[in-house]
């Protein structure tokens, strides 16, 4: 029988937190589902987890392969999948077990929508926390969502048959999701389920703590979509507002204040000031060093 859903997870030297994610994909409480493991080159112990912890589990497809990034690994899982579609997930984050459910449910009452996704809450250490999606209702959303950043992250499914599908940017491996969910959704709608669904692991190993990375990778993934997704005028103006905002955010973050009034000035150019805007001066003129100093 063909497989409902492909769980396609991609991983690269994540054997600390591997075991626990196939765990929580292997509780659902849905269970038309094959779970393809993407070993994108790990030179750490996952070939021998998967070899010793899941050898017997008949759900799960351990491809293992050269490492190419975490784009060119999930494009991959997508060629290999037999499902109807595919849900993206990370290799150190959790799935509570009705996620694949819900979609479940979603898809069925929506059987056009081409993409789907829940919402999720971030663990960091023992502290919970939720990022824009908290203030969506359920219901269908576009690319505008998505002027200001990412949103959604990877975690999304998506219908493979979908003739449309634009694949991840094989030369993009941070910002690859927002690249991915924009550009699908520039002429399509995602069906967002107002669940909290799936706990995203915040830990020190991530990519986007690297500050210095992360504004690199934003300008670069500016300066790749703003061509492509023909804006109007306003919509131009909130892209590149918040481009500039993330900027000014990132450089605070790394003690670099005048980086960040340069970027603060663009921002406040493109959106205008606001309250909002005026607590991140706030903040940049103070120094985060002197603000973690007093609080």
């Amino acid at each position: 029988m063909q497989p409902f859903f492909s769980v396609i997870i991609p991983t690269y030297n994540r054997a600390n937190f591997l075991e626990a994610t196939l765990q929580s994909v292997l509780a659902q409480d849905f269970s038309n589902f094959e779970l393809l493991v993407i070993d994108d080159g790990s030179t750490d112990g996952t070939p021998e987890l998967m070899a010793t912890k899941f050898y017997n589990c008949q759900s799960i497809r351990y491809l293992r392969k050269k490492n190419e990034e975490r784009s060119i690994a999930r494009n991959y899982g997508m060629q290999q999948a037999k499902g109807q579609f595919a849900v993206f997930f990370d290799s150190d984050d959790l799935m509570h077990p009705d996620y694949l459910s819900i979609l479940y449910v979603a898809i069925e009452q929506y059987p056009t929508c081409n993409f789907f996704a829940c919402h999720r809450q971030f663990k960091s250490e023992d502290k919970i926390s939720f990022n824009e999606t908290a203030r969506l209702a359920t219901g269908f959303y576009d690319y505008q969502l998505l002027l200001k950043g990412s949103i959604f992250g990877t975690v999304v499914c998506v219908r493979l048959a979908n003739p449309k599908l634009v694949p991840f940017p094989p030369e993009f491996n941070i910002f690859e999701d927002w690249l991915f969910n924009i550009q699908n959704l520039r002429h399509d709608k995602l069906y967002f389920i107002a669940k909290v669904a799936m706990t995203i692991n915040e830990h020190p190993q991530q990519t986007m703590k690297d500050n210095q990375k992360a504004i690199a990778a934003r300008q670069r993934a500016t300066d790749f979509l703003l061509p492509l997704l023909d804006l109007t005028a306003e919509e131009t103006k909130i892209f590149l507002g918040h481009h500039h905002r993330f900027c000014a955010i990132h450089h605070y973050i790394a003690h670099q204040r005048r980086a960040a009034l340069r970027h603060w000035w663009q921002c406040v150019s493109y959106l205008g000031l606001s309250t909002v805007q005026s607590v991140l001066l706030a903040k940049i003129l103070i120094g985060k060093k002197m603000i973690a100093a007093v609080t």
